[in-house]
């Protein structure tokens, strides 16, 4: 009768729990309590330093900008000045402007194109990039030619060129020359914010994870610290933090800090993000991070905390599990060992040094163990026995059948070592390989039923004689079926003459109704049939007879299978049996068919 384990708790657990008790409460409420503490502190710190940054940059960024626009001022006056003395005619030719105009863009590099051109869009051109030549920026040249006839003072939104292999962001500027209350001409320039993506790339490289640029008043990027991933001019109102700072129409008179979500790819991440205003231009000035960054001081605290807390509680359990095992260990040994032959493992002895009870309780159980080693060593030898004593009578069986037919002596023998090397080539398991041998070895034990005028008849059967000598599989399986140790045996013995293509004997089964074993020894028997002499016919050679095998794979037998006895035979495995059918000197009777 099973009995149902019973679950006992073992005393080097009892140890272990107590002492995590000890070291993982008071560890864990330190923990706790030092974490809440810091935990606000580092990320208020952190929302402030954001806030520095984007202030400072917007100070910074608004200086430049004001710096470039009275720059920008002083040239349109002076272009006033000259062109107020010259016909519009002569804006092309005229040596003073001429010479304004080249002079400029090297005082002020982050000029680098400057334009005047009269009222028919005609004039002289200077600066270190040909914006004329740039398509993109011609257009805004002529929408700011439009805009100023109109006067109307003209400013671009950001766009991003291509300058020196590089992206970088470019306004163009235009401001109408009015001379005597009438539109003369329009002065023009393209300024670079190289200098303020430098800056804001700086910024970026100082503090790990941080992201900052520019938008103006309508949410469009102005100016970023990757110009690859945040072109000039993209559409940046959809970030909640830009969407906050457009709230106030680009008037902010304080900066403010918040988290928000962005979506990249499938995934929302969380981000702390922070605006500052440039009153002056309009202009926001935005930092954020990912949340893991911009709290990596407080993860990387907690990660300390939790670190230093585990080594503590790792050298208490460490130092408890020494200590507890020493008391433990004799006693898990005898169990393991009582385990080990309760699993029928006889080999098992308890190793157990000790001088007290229990080293008397493990020797007295060493000496059970090794008598019963005994007896079951002698079961099993009887066992051997009795199988070998099995294999031989079938053996024998099988030889008694073969004996009735001269020309397939051996026969049975010879199919089962191919069934055999068969089920190995294909890696069966030895137990599915040890029913194949016996099915093989009693597949044709249905002949000893069959009339012998039939089974040794010379030549070729009549048709009436060929339905006797299909029957001897169904009376095969009749004669083994009485034995229930060969049950599993059956289906090679009923159904080896069957096909793939359901055109086999006796039942007319096909394709997957076959079993493996089935078509091992089908493949097995038919090879031994071609191969060996009959008074009908020659044996053929092995390469022939697997060239024939081969022919009616997927037909009549299993490719698999097919495939099988042509590799066992690359591999030399059927040398032995190759070089006995050389040696054999057939004997000339009358024998039938297998």
């Amino acid at each position: 009768m099973n009995k149902h384990p019973v679950w006992r708790l073992r005393i080097l657990y009892v140890f272990m729990l107590i002492l995590v008790v000890i070291s993982v409460v008071p560890l864990s409420f330190y923990g706790i309590k030092m974490m809440q503490t810091n935990q606000d502190t580092l990320k208020t710190q952190e929302q402030v330093l954001q806030t520095i940054t984007s202030k400072s940059l917007a100070q910074e960024i608004g200086l430049y900008m004001d710096n470039t626009n009275q720059r920008l001022k002083e040239f349109y006056n002076s272009v006033q000045t000259l062109v107020a003395k010259l016909p519009a005619s002569n804006f092309e030719t005229d040596p003073a402007l001429r010479s304004a105009l080249e002079s400029f863009p090297t005082d002020q590099p982050e000029v680098i194109f400057v334009t005047v051109v009269n009222t028919e869009g005609k004039g002289p051109r200077a600066g270190s990039y040909n914006a004329a030549g740039d398509v993109f920026l011609a257009k805004l040249l002529e929408r700011a030619f439009i805009a100023v006839r109109q006067n109307t003072i003209f400013e671009s939104n950001a766009t991003t060129i291509t300058r020196q292999g590089k992206n970088e962001s470019v306004i163009v500027f235009a401001k109408p020359i009015v001379v005597n209350g009438r539109f003369a001409g329009m002065a023009g320039a393209v300024v670079t914010l190289q200098h303020l993506q430098a800056r804001l790339e700086e910024t970026c490289r100082t503090a790990a994870g941080l992201e900052a640029y520019i938008v103006d008043n309508s949410g469009r990027l102005v100016a970023s610290f990757d110009p690859n991933k945040f072109p000039a001019n993209s559409d940046m109102a959809n970030v909640p933090v830009v969407e906050k700072f457009l709230t106030w129409r680009g008037g902010a008179l304080a900066s403010e800090t918040l988290p928000f979500s962005l979506t990249e790819g499938t995934q929302s991440v969380a981000m702390l993000g922070t605006y500052s205003s440039i009153q002056t231009l309009g202009w926001g000035i935005i930092v954020q991070k990912k949340v893991s960054d911009a709290y990596f001081s407080v993860n990387e605290m907690i990660r300390q905390t939790m670190w230093w807390g585990l080594l503590v509680i790792l050298l208490s359990l460490g130092v408890g599990f020494i200590s507890a095992k020493s008391i433990t260990r004799p006693i898990d040994q005898l169990a393991r060992t009582a385990r080990s032959i309760a699993q029928r493992d006889f080999t098992q002895r308890a190793d157990v040094g000790s001088r007290t009870e229990i080293g008397e309780l493990a020797e007295t159980f060493n000496t059970m163990a090794e008598d019963i080693q005994h007896y079951i060593t002698d079961l099993e030898t009887a066992a051997e026995q009795n199988r070998q004593l099995f294999l031989e009578s079938i053996e024998a069986l099988a030889s008694a059948v073969d004996a009735k037919d001269p020309y397939t002596k051996g026969h049975s023998s010879r199919v089962r070592q191919y069934s055999v090397i068969l089920a190995q080539e294909i890696g069966l398991e030895e137990a599915d390989v040890e029913k194949i041998r016996v099915s093989a070895m009693l597949h044709d034990v249905g002949k000893i039923g069959v009339d012998d005028r039939v089974l040794k008849k010379p030549g070729v059967l009549t048709n009436e004689e060929f339905e006797v000598m299909k029957r001897h599989t169904v009376m095969g399986y009749e004669i083994v079926r009485q034995v229930k140790a060969l049950e599993e045996m059956l289906p090679g013995i009923r159904w080896h003459h069957e096909q793939l293509n359901a055109k086999g004997y006796p039942d007319g089964i096909g394709g997957d109704e076959i079993p493996l074993m089935v078509r091992i020894i089908s493949v097995a028997d038919t090879f031994d049939a071609i191969t060996t002499d009959r008074p009908y016919q020659a044996g053929r050679e092995f390469p022939q007879a697997l060239e024939i095998l081969r022919k009616h794979a997927g037909v009549k037998y299993d490719p698999i299978v097919v495939d099988a006895m042509h590799s066992a035979y690359a591999k030399g495995v059927l040398r032995k049996a190759e070089a006995r059918r050389s040696a054999v000197i057939t004997v000339p009777q009358p024998a039938a068919s297998s």
